[in-house]
């Protein structure tokens, strides 16, 4: 009888942990149940996702309503995919936001894109980010790898330049990135 219930545990623990890991789908942002993970620790990158540029249209946190135009004013956009749940996506925001800073006036954009309203406010303002956050709209899917945090880079156009990052890097490690997309 320990036998059986011991293997009934471990059965739906496995389902569990499965479902963790099911992503984001093509339906724009993930319910609850279908929320992405937080990224693998050993800071994988994943293949380019998508050759073509990216048009969308959505909402900056600050309300105002924002298209790709917001990508045209750099030569290098990094959009990070983090969720106010995800304690590596909340860990490495103080380091893009040092990045932003650092970067901003030579070629360097940075974009947030996030999908879970609850906590959203006091993680951004606990980080005090400056730069752009938007939220998350089904254009976006083409970049999802079912973890946060997940970055793409892209160019003016919205076309992804270099690899998908997936996970947290520290700021030396997206300083190396940006300077050689930045060329």
């Amino acid at each position: 009888m320990k036998k059986r219930w011991l293997i009934a545990c471990t059965a739906i623990l496995l389902l569990v942990i499965l479902a963790c890991c099911s992503g984001m789908g093509k339906g724009g942002p993930a319910a609850p149940s279908e929320t992405p993970a937080a990224a693998p620790e050993n800071g994988e990158t994943a293949p380019e996702q998508t050759e073509a540029a990216l048009p969308f249209t959505t909402t900056a946190f600050d309300g105002t309503e924002v298209d790709e135009s917001i990508l045209s004013g750099a030569s290098v956009n990094m959009v990070n995919f983090f969720e106010p749940w995800c304690p590596p996506c909340i860990a490495e925001l103080p380091e893009l936001q040092k990045l932003y800073e650092t970067y901003a006036d030579r070629g360097f954009n940075l974009i947030g894109v996030y999908s879970t309203e609850e906590g959203t406010a006091s993680v951004l303002d606990e980080a005090g980010i400056g730069y752009p956050v938007l939220r998350y709209t089904e254009a976006f899917d083409v970049f999802q790898t079912g973890y946060v945090p997940t970055t793409v880079f892209l160019d003016a156009s919205g076309k992804q330049i270099g690899e998908t990052v997936v996970g947290a890097r520290s700021y030396e490690q997206w300083e190396e990135i940006v300077k050689e997309l930045l060329g």
